[in-house]
């Protein structure tokens, strides 16, 4: 079933996104009325969901277009507004259906299913061929009793195939069928592949021959697999408690990364108050506020800040009563006019009541991080301590996973998986970005080894990308036939730690496996030779937890102590007594034990001369004080990290 959404809400866009993937509908995105209408005219849809208030072209005048233009796709509006007289406007405008915001996420899905079946009387729940079986609702497909794994793509062309078994689709048709306008269109030796992939599970079982090919046609069902599909009951639509939780875990990431989009309006809500305080509200700003606050009315309350939706409601109700202020405005000034009552329009404690609302907006949204626990969406628990467990290193019995593995190249997985079990790391192979999606709203892995060839639908990239963005952070090594300028850049832009060339040797891919991997709890010493005390309490407090740092005011006591301590880095000051800091580095690199430590000066001194000294004794940086505590971590942090990468290259551990 192909969808359309029309709404400029990022979070709603968002939210709706992420309810019809997992019901495995096709959705495409308008962010306003005349896209919408362009869209509608481009692609027969099944059902449209429009917003009210909407840019360029409004979603009442939109549906009326639909209508008159005889478009008989579903219609359903989505709005804040829940006025009675709003509800009949968009109804008498031919809309089917008419959904409130805040809505509830289940609600929508389970009015959308009864939309559609009553929009389509053919559509079954369950549809069948043969032995094989798909549930739309549990979006599961059968072959008698064995459940078929298939991934998102594979399961929309066999229920594309059973909803129309007898009819031939081309390579193009499918194309149109089932990626959504806001993908990126596959060329057609991609729907070969997931034809290929279909085959391969279906034979398995038994059944690879269910679909044939017509050559210079396209694909079908093989008419020996069909058979009269007898009506099945309808099944309960609600969402399972897994779903539930994965949902709720989305809808708590899109929060996340939408709330900056929430501050600006609330922002904007206290632009207007400070210019009702002053009597300077323009009728563009006071129309910019009511929009903010409707935008928040619907966003709040569908993530669930039920408190904050009423009080974006009652903002908006507000600051529409204020309508002397518009009239009281020359066309030729932004100032009020000698006779305008606007001023007075606006009691104290309208104002204050006002200032409050805005307040407890930007405490609310700045202070939560994560999505209420409410009625409303009741498998945020279970989401909450499925967050918590991936938090603490994915440890979930159903499937662990230290490791994702997304590529298709099988006889390279071999190669590595002997290193992967030495470490004890529990391995998941995936072949497509989709199945890492689910994959990562299941059980988030610890880390990810991401081969870039899969990357190529850039859509379904971006999200796996962003998903593995999300605190807590998955650490990514990015692999590559190539290692060009353009591809290692490529790898660094999509957020990765490390790059690897798939020649890369098993120890070296073990020495990175074991440098990003949490559960490694690397530890590092540092030895600080200092004749300033205050400066090692500083640097103490800067230092992640995983770095002890060691302090020696004497210079005369370093070899003793460099001996008992190992360091893994040695910190220099230049200017100390008896011994200086340049002289010490200078020993250091004479010595055969010892002349591969890594140096790093802090001094105070920015003599070109000095900074020349430094570098020919052997430092490998300087830090210049006064020091800025977020570069010297990340100096350090990445200097340590870069050591002990090399400390498991077989050629670096030779030259050693």
């Amino acid at each position: 079933m192909r969808i359309l959404l029309v709404e400029d809400d990022e979070s709603i866009i968002d939210i709706v996104t992420t309810v019809l993937a997992q019901q495995n509908y096709i959705l495409d995105t308008a962010t306003d009325g005349e896209m919408g209408w362009e869209l509608a005219e481009a692609f027969p849809y099944d059902l449209m969901l429009l917003d009210i208030v909407l840019p360029k072209l409004d979603g009442i005048s939109l549906c009326r277009r639909l209508r008159d233009h005889r478009k008989q796709c579903l219609v359903m509006l989505l709005t804040a507004r829940d006025a009675m007289s709003d509800k009949l406007i968009g109804l008498q405008a031919g809309a089917d259906d008419y959904l409130v915001k805040p809505f509830d996420v289940q609600e929508l899905s389970a009015r959308i299913h009864a939309l559609l079946r009553r929009g389509n009387p053919i559509t079954e729940t369950i549809l069948r061929c043969g032995d094989l079986s798909l549930n739309s609702v549990a979006c599961e497909v059968t072959y008698g009793d064995q459940l078929l794994r298939f991934s998102r793509k594979e399961y929309l062309l066999i229920e594309l195939f059973l909803r129309h078994q007898n009819r031939v689709f081309s390579r193009s048709a499918i194309v149109d069928q089932i990626w959504s306008f806001n993908e990126d269109p596959p060329n057609e030796d991609t729907v070969k592949s997931h034809i290929k992939s279909i085959r391969r599970k279906l034979d398995a079982v038994g059944a690879g021959n269910l679909i044939e090919t017509l050559y210079g046609q396209g694909y079908r069902i093989n008419p020996s697999y069909l058979v009269q599909a007898k009506p099945t009951p309808a099944t309960d639509n609600r969402l399972d408690s897994e779903s539930q939780a994965k949902l709720t875990l989305s809808m708590s990431h899109i929060w996340q990364r939408t709330k900056g989009v929430n501050l600006e309006r609330v922002a904007c809500l206290d632009q207007a108050v400070q210019a009702i305080s002053t009597a300077e509200l323009t009728p563009e700003l006071q129309q910019a506020a009511i929009h903010a606050a409707h935008k928040l009315v619907g966003s709040l309350g569908t993530f669930g800040f039920k408190a904050g939706s009423k009080i974006a409601q009652q903002f908006e109700a507000t600051l529409q009563q204020f309508t002397s202020y518009s009239n009281s405005y020359s066309k030729s000034s932004s100032k009020p006019t000698a006779k305008s009552p606007a001023k007075s329009d606006v009691t104290r404690d309208d104002l204050t009541q006002l200032e409050g609302w805005v307040q407890s907006l930007r405490h609310l949204v700045q202070q939560n991080d994560n999505i209420p626990a409410n009625d409303s969406i009741p498998a945020l628990k279970l989401a909450e301590q499925q967050a918590l467990s991936d938090s603490n290193g994915c440890r979930s019995q159903s499937q662990p996973c230290d490791l994702l593995v997304l590529t298709t190249d099988q006889d390279w997985v071999k190669t590595i998986t002997p290193q992967v079990f030495e470490q004890k790391l529990r391995l998941v192979v995936v072949t497509t970005v989709a199945a890492a999606i689910h994959q990562c709203q299941q059980i988030r892995p610890q880390m990810a080894l991401i081969d870039l060839a899969c990357l190529e639908q850039q859509n379904l990239a971006d999200r796996f990308l962003e998903l593995l963005q999300f605190p807590p952070l998955v650490p990514v090594i990015f692999l590559s036939e190539k290692a060009t300028a353009q591809v290692r850049l490529n790898a660094v832009q999509a957020g990765g730690q490390l790059f690897l060339q798939k020649s890369t040797s098993p120890t070296r891919l073990q020495a990175a496996l074991k440098l990003l991997h949490p559960a490694q709890n690397l530890s590092f010493q540092i030895l600080l030779v200092d004749d300033d005390p205050l400066v090692a309490k500083l640097l103490e407090v800067w230092l992640d937890d995983s770095i002890h740092l060691n302090e020696l005011t004497d210079p005369t006591q370093f070899w003793e102590v460099l001996q008992q301590i190992n360091p893994d880095l040695l910190i220099l000051d230049v200017n100390m007594p008896d011994i200086n800091g340049i002289e010490l580095c200078q020993t250091v690199r004479c010595d055969p034990q010892w002349n591969w430590l890594p140096i790093i000066f802090l001094t105070a001194q920015t003599d070109p001369q000095i900074e020349r000294e430094i570098f020919m004794a052997g430092a490998d940086d300087l830090i210049v004080k006064p020091i800025r505590p977020e570069e010297f971590s990340i100096r350090i942090w990445n200097r340590l990290r870069r050591n002990h990468l090399k400390s498991f290259n077989p050629a670096q551990s030779a030259a050693q």
